[in-house]
């Protein structure tokens, strides 16, 4: 058996840094890469994407998961998105590595600084009359799923409500 220690039990809920919010089902000792290799594993059963699980190790040097943001913390975010750092660089490479960086913090309050930085340069690019860069919309997607998804389960709201408010509060501040 190894020696691992555990932090999740069976039916927690956890953050899992790409397929979002997600129940432990289980905790299994496997040898994923072969005889003699046996870990902990943590099988993730997503909470938004119904289809397929995650497997992860209990001893996770990578931190791939993470406690779910309490409700007080998401509130805090929306009530000072005002604050929210966003991402200046006229460089569009360094832009996109800065925002990539943000992303991999694994963390809501970055995530929503991303978001607040993409949103606020596609208006800008709109009222100027130019199309919104497919870019920057892939990264509206990946970013904002995985702030909303995080968002809607701590405020024990829908998803749709959650990204409709965040938008709404954020134009309040413009």
């Amino acid at each position: 058996m190894s020696s691992s220690v555990q932090k999740y039990e069976v039916g927690d809920y956890v953050m899992h840094e790409s397929a979002g919010v997600c129940k432990v089902a289980s905790i299994e000792e496997c040898a994923l890469q072969g005889k003699g290799s046996e870990k902990l594993y943590y099988k993730l059963l997503p909470v938004y994407h119904t289809d397929g699980q995650i497997t992860t190790p209990v001893e996770d040097k990578n931190h791939r998961i993470r406690d779910v943001k309490t409700s007080e913390e998401m509130q805090s975010i929306l009530d000072h998105v005002d604050e929210l750092t966003v991402v200046e660089e006229r460089n569009e490479r360094t832009r996109q590595e800065k925002i990539k960086a943000q992303i991999a913090l694994f963390d809501p309050k970055p995530l929503a600084g991303v978001v607040k930085t993409v949103y606020l340069r596609k208006k800008k690019r709109l009222s100027e009359g130019k199309k919104a860069m497919s870019v920057d919309e892939r990264i509206l997607q990946q970013a904002g799923a995985r702030l909303f998804e995080e968002m809607a389960f701590a405020m024990k709201s829908d998803l749709a409500s959650v990204q409709k408010n965040f938008f709404a509060v954020l134009d309040a501040h413009l």
